[in-house]
């Protein structure tokens, strides 16, 4: 099950999994709260699981807000790939200029050849928006019981429409068996983009609340995360 959401103050819509989440950056505690609330919500109610709660929502909460310093608009994230399957994932999204090595391309409307002089370790290929670069990081760590895992990390360098600046999306993924699944799976997020700044009259809709964890009582702001 996908979902399209709105996001960047309704300048842009992208397709989710619907095992995705939007995280709202309007203000710290707004983030916060909507951590606390979604964490409740994949790890459940129960007395015995208050630490992981207490630590998962700590490492969410963190990573949040050092994103919103560091000026991201937009955090998508998922804590599952399918129910009860870890898949701890997020993009983090941000209006970035244009590097002075594209100067010369960009002036003779080579948006490919611009975005291959901006990000020469990167690989340039056609999205449904036109060309973008995309760049790949892969460390190998391995598993307590010594099976070899990577962790993925892609940037991708979008040009807005008008050329006047890029978008940049970062990647993170750890944990993962192999790389190419997954940075399909991404480069199929990415490509369902759609940039709606031509339609002034496009909102954002609000991101849906998470919905409390099965046999919680009340809300699940009524008490602190333990």
């Amino acid at each position: 099950m996908t979902r399209e959401v709105g996001f960047n103050e309704g300048r842009m819509r992208i397709v989710l999994p619907g095992t995705w989440a939007n995280v709202p950056l309007a203000d710290p505690q707004t983030a916060a709260a909507y951590v606390r609330r979604l964490v409740r919500r994949q790890v459940g109610n129960a007395d015995r699981l208050a630490r992981a709660r207490r630590e998962a929502t700590q490492e969410i909460a963190g990573n949040v807000q050092e994103a919103m310093a560091a000026g991201v608009h937009t955090y998508l994230m998922a804590l599952e790939l399918l129910p009860g399957v870890p898949f701890p994932a997020a993009i983090l999204a941000l209006d970035e200029e244009w590097p002075a090595a594209a100067k010369e391309a960009l002036a003779q409307d080579d948006v490919a050849e611009a975005l291959r002089a901006a990000f020469p370790d990167g690989e340039v290929a056609p999205q449904r928006n036109g060309p973008v670069a995309r760049v790949a990081e892969m460390t190998r760590g391995a598993t307590e019981g010594g099976d070899e895992v990577l962790t993925m990390r892609l940037e991708y360098h979008i040009p807005y429409p008008d050329r006047s600046k890029l978008l940049m999306a970062r990647v993170n993924v750890p944990g993962i068996p192999s790389a190419e699944p997954f940075a399909t799976l991404f480069d199929e997020m990415l490509d369902s983009l759609t940039f709606l700044e031509s339609e002034p009259d496009a909102e954002s809709e609000p991101e849906p609340e998470p919905a409390a964890a099965p046999g919680a009582a009340g809300t699940a702001d009524a008490e602190p995360v333990r």
